[in-house]
């Protein structure tokens, strides 16, 4: 495992399942992949066909790091997709993984989360962030961090505050653009 200081190549891979996709996030899951993630999910599920539902599952099992912006990310998908007798996302993690990265969170009990990675049918292909303007950028980490705030994990006041001065900044940022 490698400290978090160290600075790892992250890299989001996506193959095919029977049911789906899979998403391997390999190294850090930071505000840097989070908008793809969130993306490729989205428009993966939503635009899958009626006769055929999709799924995804998001492989965090070669990830050393999540940052909140990831974290809120990850939350944000599994209560989109996750309604009541209708599953289409989840978390896949090993017991290690689940316990360095969703447990001091308290991510583990909200996320659906598997230890077994469905099998993949095709190749992976890495897929890269497309650049995003700040705004948009800015608002996806703000929504992250508003559900951050709403969740019932350790570090709730901290989500809070971040979401209230990224609110501000957005309100100011407006009030300029209007003047």
């Amino acid at each position: 495992m490698t400290h978090i200081n160290e600075r790892r190549v992250s890299k989001f891979r996506v193959c095919r399942t029977d049911c789906g996709y899979l998403v391997q996030v390999e190294g850090r899951g930071t505000v840097k992949l989070s908008p793809l993630l969130s993306q490729f999910v989205i428009q993966s599920i939503e635009m899958a066909p009626k006769w055929k539902p999709t799924s995804v599952a998001v492989d965090l099992s070669s990830c050393d790091y999540l940052d909140s912006t990831f974290l809120g990310c990850l939350l944000s998908l599994n209560r989109r997709f996750n309604r009541a007798g209708d599953s289409r996302f989840l978390v896949v993690a090993t017991a290690e993984t689940r316990r360095l990265l969703l447990e001091p969170s308290n991510m583990d009990r909200v996320i659906a989360i598997s230890e077994t990675c469905p099998a993949s049918v095709s190749d992976p292909v890495e897929l890269t962030s497309p650049a995003l303007l700040n705004a948009d950028l800015g608002q996806h980490v703000l929504e992250c961090h508003r559900l951050l705030a709403e969740h019932d994990g350790p570090n709730k006041a901290a989500y809070r505050s971040i979401a209230s001065q990224l609110d501000a900044e957005f309100a100011n940022a407006s009030t300029v653009l209007l003047s």
